[in-house]
């Protein structure tokens, strides 16, 4: 007698997928809550990505202390989309600002002046520091002082700017105030538009971030400090065409994958400092740093953190787009 044996199908792979995609899916979403909620909400801080302005944070807030070159410095780590800090120490300690002052300069003169405009200068331009080489009575374009101002650095570049917008260095200066007011810095206070020493001259790494945050708005600002060297030209009193060669003073531009500069400063009142924005297809970073004794592995090493924190925030938003590409997606967990 034949027993009849009801044939039991095989189950095929793909049903399994729904079934795995899930537990990725929950699994993914676990872990990047409790890694970056949890800690946040231990901390007691609720971090709002609307605001116009960066979250001020406490200046021991975020710390981290990673190896870095002294305890003694003040950074500031945020994603310029939303303006989210991400890590800050010391964000509201008052400091020399040095030659990071250029960016606030950079701002007032190209709102003021036509990039084309032509400059005869005065004795402003003699005074220390880094130079063009700019002699009384020489004339350059406006084009080329900014050009000055981002790559190399140039103090008399700067005074010159400042002196043809104000019409001295002390009235650019109250400008320089009240522009920073209106952006909402709180801490800071100019004297001089090149960042050297002076003992009333100070910002915030916090401060700092927002001037910089604006600085980042203006595209034709964004193409000075990206350039990685210049050829600088003007004319002396007799007409004679001068012309400098010049490197930027951001070593990390083309070295550091996706850097777009910003500034560099230093003097021994103000230490090492960098201001740094880079930009990635998983996000965008702006660091500022000052008072640092090795600015260019402190911020390599600040930088490669947010990286690392801002990987599995990218992973998600590109979930959100396409589910299926949390399985292609390496490194998520």
């Amino acid at each position: 007698m034949k027993h009849s044996s009801k044939r039991i199908p095989k189950r095929t792979s793909s049903s399994k997928l729904p079934i795995l995609f899930l537990i990725i899916l929950i699994s993914t979403v676990s872990y990047i809550g409790f890694h970056y909620i949890s800690p946040t909400i231990a901390n007691g801080l609720l971090i709002a990505t609307t605001e116009t302005k960066p979250t001020s944070l406490n200046s021991k807030t975020l710390i981290s202390s990673k190896d870095l070159s002294t305890q003694d410095e003040s950074y500031l780590l945020m994603d310029p989309k939303t303006n989210q800090i991400l890590k800050a120490y010391n964000a509201d300690l008052k400091r020399a600002p040095a030659s990071t002052t250029k960016l606030l300069t950079g701002l007032i003169a190209i709102n003021s002046l036509q990039e084309t405009d032509i400059i005869r200068v005065g004795n402003e331009v003699n005074l220390e520091g880094s130079q063009l080489g700019l002699s009384p009575g020489d004339e350059i374009s406006v084009q080329q002082l900014l050009t000055a101002l981002f790559v190399h650095s140039a103090n008399d570049a700067a005074a010159a700017l400042a002196v043809k917008i104000s019409g001295s260095i002390p009235a650019f200066a109250e400008e320089m105030n009240k522009f920073a007011a209106s952006l909402g810095c709180e801490d800071s206070q100019f004297m001089n538009p090149h960042g050297m020493p002076d003992p009333d001259q100070y910002t915030t790494a916090n401060d700092l971030s927002i001037i910089s945050s604006q600085f980042l708005k203006n595209e034709s600002l964004m193409n000075y400090v990206k350039e990685p060297r210049a050829r600088i030209q003007w004319k002396d009193k007799r007409g004679v065409l001068l012309q400098a060669e010049s490197e930027n003073t951001n070593r990390l531009l083309g070295i550091y994958p996706g850097d777009e500069g910003l500034k560099t400063g230093t003097t021994t009142e103000a230490g090492q400092c960098l201001v740094s924005y880079v930009k990635r297809p998983d996000g965008e970073l702006l660091l500022v740093l000052l008072g640092s004794k090795n600015r260019y592995n402190d911020t390599v090493k600040l930088l490669d953190e947010g990286w690392a924190d801002q990987r599995p925030t990218a992973a998600l938003r590109d979930l959100a787009k396409d589910p299926k590409s949390l399985i292609l997606s390496p490194g998520v967990f």
